[in-house]
C-alpha cells in the first residue's frame, strides 16, 4: 500500500489531472501484448499513467497540440524516471517505456495496451485509447516492473 501512495505522490507533483492504474501483463489474453515476449517475462507488471490534455481552440490546432505534447511528454518522462528510481531503490526491476516516434494511426503502443489492461479505457478501431471521462484526450506513459502491485 505504501508503494502505491508513493507512486501517486510522484504523479501528483507533475499533474493534477491524471490517470493511474496497474496491470499484470503476464496473464493478459491480448495477443498484441504477447508480441513483447521476453520484455513481459522480465517485467510482468505495468504502471500506466496518463496526463489529461487540456481543451484547445481549434484555430491553432497543430501549433497548440505540438506545444501541449512536448509539455506532457516532458512531464511523463519525469514521472517515468522518478518511478523507475523509486522501484529500483526498493529492490525491484523497472523499465520506463520510451515514447514512440511512430505516427501511423494503426499503431497501438505498449502505453495504450498497458492502460487498456489497467482498465483505464478501451482501444478503439482507430487505435486510440478512449477513456470514459475525456475520450482520447490523454497522453500516456508506462513503467514496467517486477514489483507486486
Amino acid at each position: 500500500m505504501q508503494l502505491e501512495e508513493e507512486i501517486r505522490n510522484i504523479i501528483e507533483k507533475e499533474s493534477e489531472d491524471y490517470f493511474l492504474g496497474t496491470a499484470d501483463l503476464s496473464v493478459s489474453k491480448n495477443p498484441m501484448i504477447h508480441q513483447y515476449g521476453s520484455l513481459i517475462d522480465e517485467y510482468p507488471r505495468a504502471i500506466s499513467f496518463g496526463i489529461t490534455l487540456p481543451y484547445i481552440n481549434t484555430c491553432n490546432l497543430f501549433k497548440d497540440y505540438s506545444k501541449i505534447y512536448k509539455n506532457t511528454n516532458c512531464k511523463l518522462r519525469a514521472i517515468s524516471n522518478q518511478l523507475t528510481n523509486l522501484l529500483e531503490n526498493g529492490g525491484y526491476k523497472a523499465f520506463p517505456v520510451p515514447k514512440s516516434k511512430i505516427v501511423d494511426i494503426t499503431f497501438t503502443s505498449l502505453h495504450k495496451l498497458a492502460a487498456n489492461q489497467a482498465n483505464l479505457g478501451r482501444i478503439d478501431d482507430n487505435g486510440l485509447l478512449i477513456t470514459p471521462e475525456v475520450g482520447p484526450g490523454v497522453n500516456w506513459g508506462t513503467v514496467l516492473t517486477d514489483a507486486c502491485l
